[in-house]
C-alpha cells in the first residue's frame, strides 16, 4: 500500500454540518470526516461509471486497498495534525492563558508534535503557537420557496477559508490506483463536498498530490516513518469504529473521544421517501490507541432497495505517548 496526501483548495464556502446537533443547517465545522469523503467518492463514481463504480470502491475497501484519513487544516506550508485526547503532564506549570489556550486547541502543527510528545513523558510543557484560525464562520439568510405559499426564509452557516489555508487528508492504496483516485477527487472539486452543495458550496480544487512514498521535506518524512511505525502507540486519524468483536481489545488503554455519525441517505434509488442513516458513535480523530484495528464497511440502511455503507477503514500514525 502506498499513501498519497491530498491537499485541497476550497474556491467556495463550506457547509460541513455539526454531527451532534439537531439544527446542523445553522452552523459548519471547519473539517470533513472520513465517511462524508467516501460517501461523496461514491456519488461521484456513480454519476461517472454507475453501479460497478460505486462496486470497485466498496470492495477496496473491504480488500484493505482503501483507506482514508479524515479532512484536517493546513496553512502556507504548515499540515496540522488533530490534538491527541491525552493528558500532557509537565514539571512546569504554564500560566492560566496559555492554558486555557492549551484547552481550547484543536490541531497541532505538524512540526511541534514531537515537543508534544516530549510534554506527554514529564519534559517541558508544551506551549502551544499562535494560531489566528484558518477561515471565518458566516451565516447566509436563504429562502425556501413553495408554490402558492409565502417564501420561508432560513439561516444557513459556512465557513470560508483564508486564501493561504485549506483542508488536507490522506488516502492510501495501491500505487497504481492512485490516478484513478485523483480523478475522481477532481470531479468531486466541481461539483463539492459536504451540505447545500446545489447552492455551489463545497467546490475545491487540489492544489496538491504528494507520495509519500517519496519524502522530500520534514513534514513529509515525520508523515512517512510515523506510518510505518509499528509502536506502542497510535495517533488515530479517521473517525472510525472497530467491529463489534474488536471493540473491547481496542478500547483497552485507549484514550479517546466518541462523536455522532448520523445523516440522510442519498439516494433516488433506495426508498420513495428520504430515510435516515442508522446512527452510530464512532472514535473521533485524535483518539490514542494501543492497538490497530483494521476497519471497513457498515451497512447503516435496512429498509431500503440496496446496501448503504458507512466508511470506518483507518489511518492510523505510529507516535510516542
Amino acid at each position: 500500500m502506498s499513501c498519497f496526501l491530498f491537499s485541497l483548495r476550497f474556491t467556495a464556502p463550506v457547509h460541513f454540518g455539526l454531527s451532534d446537533a439537531a439544527m446542523s443547517l445553522y452552523a459548519s465545522e471547519e473539517t470533513f470526516r472520513a465517511d462524508t469523503l467516501f460517501s461523496a467518492l461514491c456519488h461521484t463514481a456513480l454519476h461517472a461509471e454507475g453501479e460497478a463504480g460505486v462496486t470497485r470502491l466498496c470492495e477496496a475497501v473491504q480488500r484493505g486497498e482503501l483507506t482514508l484519513s479524515d479532512a484536517m487544516p493546513y496553512c502556507g506550508d504548515t499540515f496540522y495534525l488533530p490534538k491527541p485526547f491525552i493528558h500532557a503532564p509537565s514539571s512546569e506549570e504554564l500560566p492560566a492563558k496559555q492554558r486555557k489556550t492549551m484547552k481550547k486547541l484543536r490541531w497541532l502543527p505538524m512540526h511541534a508534535f514531537e515537543r508534544f510528545s516530549v510534554s506527554v513523558h514529564g519534559g517541558a510543557a508544551f506551549v502551544p503557537e499562535t494560531v489566528e484560525g484558518f477561515g471565518v464562520h458566516e451565516d447566509y439568510t436563504k429562502a425556501a420557496v413553495t408554490d402558492g405559499e409565502d417564501a420561508n426564509p432560513y439561516q444557513v452557516g459556512v465557513f470560508r477559508f483564508f486564501e493561504d489555508c485549506g483542508l488536507w487528508f490522506m488516502l492510501c492504496c495501491p500505487e497504481e490506483d492512485g490516478p484513478y483516485y485523483e480523478t475522481l477527487l477532481r470531479l468531486l472539486g466541481m461539483s463539492g463536498i459536504g451540505g447545500k452543495t446545489s447552492a455551489g458550496y463545497g467546490s475545491f480544487e487540489i492544489e496538491d498530490v504528494i507520495f509519500l512514498d517519496e519524502p522530500f521535506d520534514d513534514q513529509t518524512e515525520w508523515l512517512h516513518d510515523a506510518l510505518a511505525q509499528e509502536n506502542s502507540s497510535y495517533l488515530l486519524l479517521t473517525t472510525a469504529l472497530p467491529e463489534k468483536e474488536y471493540l473491547e481489545s481496542v478500547l483497552d488503554g485507549a484514550y479517546y473521544q466518541l462523536t455522532r455519525r448520523g445523516g440522510f441517505i442519498q439516494s433516488e434509488t433506495y426508498a420513495a421517501e428520504p430515510q435516515k442513516k442508522d446512527t452510530q458513535y464512532f472514535l473521533a480523530a485524535g483518539s490514542v490507541l494501543k492497538r490497530k484495528f483494521s476497519g471497513g464497511l457498515f451497512n447503516v440502511g435496512e429498509s431500503g432497495k440496496h446496501p448503504v455503507y458507512r466508511y470506518s477503514a483507518p489511518v492510523l500514525l505510529g507516535v510516542s505517548l
